[in-house]
């Protein structure tokens, strides 16, 4: 099991559709976050209670922007929305880790530096890119402001502390053609390491 991190706007879901199309299994936590807070799904009921109906947009659905804002300006308010969502995530984790049929899985966590790496993980790969280039690419992503930005990266662990549990890391700065050369190595490292783990 490789557990996949990154700051915001590093580029994960490139790395891992890259790892994806070569056949590896990727559970990824942000893509079950946002199923799980889908309109009548339990998640949203408890979010609505903890912040109140302006987190959601006249047509029922969670108004991400706003409630993003809100955790990237309040710690207090991150601790409680990640507090309703982190048990069902792992919920649907655990229940998808039965499911897996690839040689090797890429288990997705962006915050993985933030709240430690599960015992199962054999692996931590982690997709780096320098600060200001992330803050460039979720101003042009999300519309956000320099200043939101900014506070988006201060709201995570910074680059040195995700570097420092890394045990492969991948530099996107903006050549996609050297990251997915970066991936192609480190699947058939994976894939070898998983071959002699069942010989073992």
């Amino acid at each position: 099991m490789v557990a996949l991190t990154g700051g915001i706007a590093a580029g994960k879901s490139l790395v891992s559709d890259e790892f994806k199309s070569l056949g590896a299994d990727v559970i990824d936590t942000d893509e079950i976050a946002h199923r799980v807070t889908e309109p009548g799904q339990p998640a949203i009921e408890s979010i609505v209670l903890a912040f109140g109906r302006d987190v959601l947009l006249p047509n029922g659905r969670l108004d991400r922007k706003n409630l993003r804002n809100l955790i990237f300006s309040s710690p207090r308010a991150r601790k409680t929305l990640e507090s309703i969502l982190h048990p069902i995530i792992w919920d649907a984790v655990k229940k998808k880790l039965g499911e897996l049929k690839a040689a090797y899985c890429l288990l997705v966590i962006p915050l993985l530096a933030e709240t430690g790496t599960p015992e199962f993980v054999d692996r931590v790969l982690v997709v780096d890119a320098p600060d200001a280039l992330r803050i460039q690419r979720l101003m042009a992503r999300d519309g956000v402001s320099h200043a939101q930005a900014q506070a988006a990266l201060a709201a995570q662990a910074d680059r040195e502390t995700r570097l420092a549990i890394a045990d492969d890391v991948i530099e996107n700065s903006d050549d996609k053609s050297l990251v997915r050369e970066s991936v192609h190595q480190l699947h058939e490292i994976y894939l070898l390491a998983e071959r002699e783990r069942q010989k073992n």
